[in-house]
């Protein structure tokens, strides 16, 4: 009977997870098509605007994740409030979210509309850089969307509705790339913008779909509760919790995309037949691990519910699942990166063209190291979505930066160049970095989870003494 019961209890938690994962997975993998077109759109203007475009993108989604990772935050707490039946704390940290989002706008505006002489100082071909540079600034002026509608989105994500944010990918990015278009090449009488017109057409895009996301709240029954308090002028809350939580979440993710681009980077030295290669597998690497951060954004969301609920017995369960779906979910990817990697590879590449061998060569062994790395990952990943559900981002950040820094570049570098394994040798510098991430990760969640038992067994024992 008991056995029975723990199927039961096993099933309905891998529903409910899957049930907030897929939507997740399904506007990752949705939301990263955007890239693609626009590299497709400047590629048919010239060399130096997709080089310019290239700069941009860089620059943009590097100084982006720190902000957007902080305000990742709100899905958290209001999560955990929402565990906690406490609607008036969601309406706080609702408020105190868009109002971190608007703070932030001020910094970000300033640090890019002037990113330009940072350009240059740096090196980078002056003709490229004023060519990016109306490209830079037309961006800017999406900035104040575009914090408010993520902190939009993270609401309705730790409130447990992500079928509507996959609703809202499914309209942005479509309206993304027709803005893009139509400001680029002077469709519907506008004047030819050339690579400005991306920089427009996404901050025009920004304007679009935030204030659609806040007509369809506003009238809502459901959401016009939670809105209505966002006018009230009172003191913040919970304004220091967003930061403290989600400051580490933003280092976090420049940690990790300064990893990728500095084995790219170490890829490109050992040569270019290399590097071509590794881009090839990255580009899979990058829009299939969308399933585990789908999975792990799942997990965060579930737990910091328990959490609130103060159902403690359920999150390592949770977590355990998590790892389970998200390695069933990597082994079958790894099987087609390892059985079909010359489908893959076609996409790209003519693979019967004798220019092309050396590359193909390559990709194929990285296609089963991309499948090894993956596999570790996803485990570790979905840990670090367990530990922020738990309000942990502290550990997850330093762990990152010791495990992929202090340990798998320089093993990494040191089995390509002393051991002559190439870029194999970088490829396993990242999977020992994953897999030691996800071994401390791990033991830091068990802990926690054991601590949280202690307490709640404390307060159990204080309460039966008093009665």
């Amino acid at each position: 009977m008991l056995n029975t019961r723990s199927i039961k209890a096993s099933y309905l938690d891998t529903v409910a997870l899957l049930k907030l994962a897929i939507p997740l997975i399904l506007s990752g993998i949705v939301q990263s098509s955007v890239g693609f077109t626009s590299t497709f759109f400047l590629a048919q203007l010239s060399v130096n605007d997709l080089a310019a475009g290239s700069l941009v993108s860089r620059m943009f989604v590097t100084i982006m994740v720190m902000i957007w990772g902080t305000l990742f935050s709100v899905s958290v707490l209001v999560a955990n409030k929402r565990g906690a039946k406490d609607k008036e704390a969601i309406v706080d940290v609702l408020r105190d979210g868009i109002f971190l989002g608007i703070i932030l706008v001020i910094p970000a505006s300033i640090f890019l509309w002037n990113i330009t002489s940072i350009l240059l100082w740096a090196g980078q071909d002056p003709a490229i850089v004023m060519i990016a540079q109306p490209y830079i600034h037309a961006l800017v002026w999406g900035f104040l969307p575009d914090f408010v509608g993520l902190v939009l989105i993270q609401f309705l994500i730790g409130l447990g509705h992500t079928r509507t944010n996959l609703v809202y990918s499914l309209f942005w990015v479509p309206c993304n790339i027709f803005f893009n278009y139509i400001f680029m090449f002077g469709k519907l009488g506008l004047p030819v913008y050339g690579i400005e017109g991306i920089g427009w057409g996404t901050t025009v895009a920004y304007w679009v779909t935030t204030l659609a996301l806040l007509f369809y709240f506003l009238p809502h029954r459901y959401y016009r509760s939670y809105f209505k308090g966002i006018f009230q002028f009172k003191r913040t809350k919970y304004l220091g919790e967003l930061w403290s939580i989600g400051f580490p979440m933003g280092l976090l993710l420049c940690v990790e995309l300064g990893f990728f681009l500095t084995i790219t980077l170490m890829m490109g030295q050992l040569s270019t037949e290399i590097l071509a290669a590794y881009q090839i597998t990255l580009q899979y690497l990058i829009i299939l691990s969308m399933v585990y951060f789908g999975i792990a954004e799942a997990v965060t969301v579930r737990i910091a519910h328990q959490l609130g609920a103060n159902q403690i017995n359920l999150i390592n369960r949770i977590a355990m699942l998590g790892i389970l779906i998200a390695t069933v979910c990597m082994s079958v990817i790894a099987v087609i990166y390892y059985f079909f990697p010359e489908r893959l590879i076609g996409l790209d590449l003519d693979m019967y063209s004798e220019k092309n061998a050396a590359v193909v060569s390559y990709a194929k062994q990285f296609f089963t190291l991309c499948a090894l790395f993956q596999l570790v990952q996803a485990t570790g990943i979905v840990l670090r979505g367990a530990l922020r559900g738990l309000k942990e981002t502290r550990f997850t950040l330093m762990s990152s930066v010791f495990c992929l820094w202090v340990v798998g570049i320089p093993v990494g570098y040191y089995l390509s160049h002393n051991l002559q394994w190439g870029g194999n040798g970088l490829w396993w510098g990242m999977i020992i970095g994953a897999l030691l991430t996800a071994v401390l990760l791990y033991l830091k969640f068990q802990s926690e989870v054991k601590k949280l038992v202690l307490e709640e067994d404390a307060s159990l024992c204080y309460e039966t003494e008093v009665l």
